[in-house]
């Protein structure tokens, strides 16, 4: 029998011309960059979440700006009563020693109640949110309450600046209301620009006499230039009917 030995076919080898690619590895220092970003993400997370300002709830947030709305109107109303009898006192100018004495302790008690609330007011003032969605000035929160019986509507509008060592802000604000008449008819009634100055944080307070029989349902709230002319940020809010 005869075994015939097949000679091994020469393996080929790549020319050192081959011009296939080779698989690529990630450098790294790339890789070591990228662990860096992630560990640096994680840890600022870990502080915020830590040592960071408590976030409220939506609760503690309606309640907060219940508070401030309540605290705000109790002071104009007091700031009010202050004012009636400064006029009284200049007015009149009692002859007797025992009335004017009355007045000016009541006048006394009233700014004595005045003070803790702007106090208490610059507290809440600081927890307000800030809408950053058009810009540095924002309107962070409002109340609008139109009587059932009546076309009186009183309002209640912060304004806000996103940083406190900003410059004071000089414009006007307009407020524009959506509503029907008794008749079923459609109408916006635009109040005239009210001037408007803000350092930080400023709130507006008055009352809109709306027609007879006008329901208002909405109310477009706008922070205009100095001019009156350019819109720089608005919201779109609910009134209430009490």
């Amino acid at each position: 029998m005869v075994i015939r030995v097949q000679p091994k076919r020469a393996v080929f080898k790549p020319s050192p011309y081959e011009t296939s690619r080779r698989t690529k590895r990630l450098p790294s220092w790339l890789i070591l960059l990228l662990i860096g970003v992630l560990l640096g993400a994680t840890g600022v997370l870990f502080i915020q979440a830590s040592y960071g300002p408590k976030q409220l709830t939506v609760r503690e947030s309606q309640d907060m700006m219940t508070e401030l709305n309540s605290a705000t109107l109790e002071k104009q109303r007091l700031l009010t009563q202050v004012e009636e009898l400064t006029r009284t006192l200049e007015a009149e100018r009692l002859d007797t020693t025992q009335a004017r004495k009355t007045l000016e302790d009541e006048l006394g008690k009233l700014q004595a109640l005045v003070v803790p609330l702007k106090d208490q007011l610059n507290l809440f003032a600081q927890t307000l949110p800030f809408d950053p969605k058009y810009g540095q000035i924002g309107i962070s929160t409002a109340n609008f309450i139109q009587a059932k019986t009546g076309g009186k509507l009183s309002y209640l509008v912060w304004v806000m600046q996103d940083k406190a060592d900003r410059p004071e802000f000089n414009g006007k604000l307009e407020l524009a209301f959506e509503g029907k008449h008794a008749d079923g008819r459609n109408e916006t009634i635009t109040l005239a620009p009210i001037a408007l100055n803000v350092k930080h944080y400023e709130h507006v307070t008055g009352q809109a006499d709306l027609p007879e029989g006008f329901v208002a349902k909405r109310v477009n709230v706008k922070i205009l230039d100095q001019e009156a002319k350019k819109p720089l940020t608005w919201r779109v809010m609910n009134v209430q009917q009490k």
